[in-house]
């Protein structure tokens, strides 16, 4: 390319888009440890919420990967869905049965599959989702009045927080256009430490690669957030993509600590016992007595085990009948990668990089 500044100075933008940010602290919410400098937040929000929200954020969590495929509904073209998390409900409310499925389950699964589960045609595909999938597919239209609820029954929580944000996110809106209008180069390549730009394309490392050309890109929208960090999260639609642009206000800044999920995660791989469970439970789903004999330990041992397996994310379980059946998320496990380079690009504990973008 020619002239990069130029091309970034007509392509790039960033914006403050509510809807964005609302969803991303559900996703806070369901995930605190992990995001150390919204933690405090976390623990008073959580404290707050009435019992049957707290249900409804677990239960709506693990049908929509913790919030984070549902927000590709609020796509960077479609400006009238940007002004207000209410109008980004709405669109969210007109959605049919199929689009709804589609955006809570994300990019799984091709669209005729689900349009295929969604007819009735169960199959042992249908048989080995999620519980909270298979009911989404069987009632999809109640499901969305259901999870409609509990966003508007949470709005009034996170509208006491963005009141006191949102001026420190318009304000990082217009710093950050002065910047592009300067140096756009410069100022994109301190967006992430796993963000490059090249001259011909930019380069997303998660947990693989995602290279884009700058001749088949259109646009690329920043959507700052107080929530967002320590992800590298990027929204493909089309020719059109999206990144999370952290941004620090009052009270949300601290010290660099090691993320309590990630230090679970990693006990997980101490034990060649739980690992091999974790290994047998990738390939179908098993009781507690069934891994006991399997495994040749006893049953409470394998709780032992399960439960450390299900504290990191990585099984979900389901009561059938007398027997709670158990299964691996293979997704988590790839996963695993991104939180090895969040994991290396954090600072130190106890060092203080705040200002690491200026």
């Amino acid at each position: 390319m020619q002239d990069l500044s130029l091309w970034l100075q007509k392509h790039l933008s960033i914006t403050y888009v509510p809807g964005h940010e609302f969803f991303l602290s559900l996703h806070v919410l369901e995930n605190p440890e992990h995001h150390v400098t919204r933690l405090e937040w976390a623990k008073k929000t959580l404290a707050a919420l009435p019992r049957p929200l707290i249900e409804g954020l677990h239960y709506f969590s693990a049908m929509s990967s913790k919030f984070l495929d549902i927000m590709d509904v609020l796509v960077p073209s479609e400006e009238m869905y940007q002004h207000s998390v209410e109008a980004g409900l709405e669109r969210i409310q007109a959605l049919d049965a199929s689009e709804f499925a589609e955006a809570m389950i994300g990019p799984v699964y091709h669209p005729q599959q689900i349009n295929h589960w969604l007819q009735g045609r169960v199959d042992d595909g249908f048989e080995q989702l999620k519980p909270e999938h298979r009911e989404l597919l069987r009632h999809p239209l109640s499901t969305k009045r259901a999870f409609l609820e509990f966003c508007y029954d949470y709005l009034p929580y996170f509208q006491a927080e963005e009141r006191r944000i949102e001026p420190w996110l318009v304000r990082a809106v217009l710093e950050a256009q002065e910047k592009i209008a300067t140096d756009p180069i410069r100022f994109l390549s301190q967006v992430h430490p796993r963000l490059h730009v090249y001259e011909d394309a930019i380069h997303f490392h998660k947990a693989k690669t995602y290279t884009f050309a700058y001749q088949q890109l259109a646009h690329i929208q920043l959507r700052v957030s107080t929530f967002v960090s320590p992800h590298l999260l990027l929204g493909i639609y089309g020719d059109h993509i999206s990144v999370g642009f952290p941004v620090d206000v009052p009270g949300t800044t601290a010290k660099s600590a090691i993320p309590a999920d990630f230090i679970t995660k990693m006990k997980v791989f101490g034990d060649p016992t739980r690992t091999a469970i974790l290994k047998t439970l990738l390939d179908h789903p098993y009781c507690t007595q069934q891994l006991a004999d399997l495994h040749g330990i006893s049953e409470p041992a394998v709780n032992k085990h399960l439960k450390l397996l299900v504290d990191a994310g990585f099984v979900w379980s389901e009561r059938r009948g007398r027997y709670v059946f158990y299964r691996g998320i293979t997704a988590r496990l790839e996963q695993l990668a991104v939180d090895l380079h969040e994991f290396i690009d954090m600072p130190a504990p106890g060092i203080d990089l705040s200002d690491w973008r200026n």
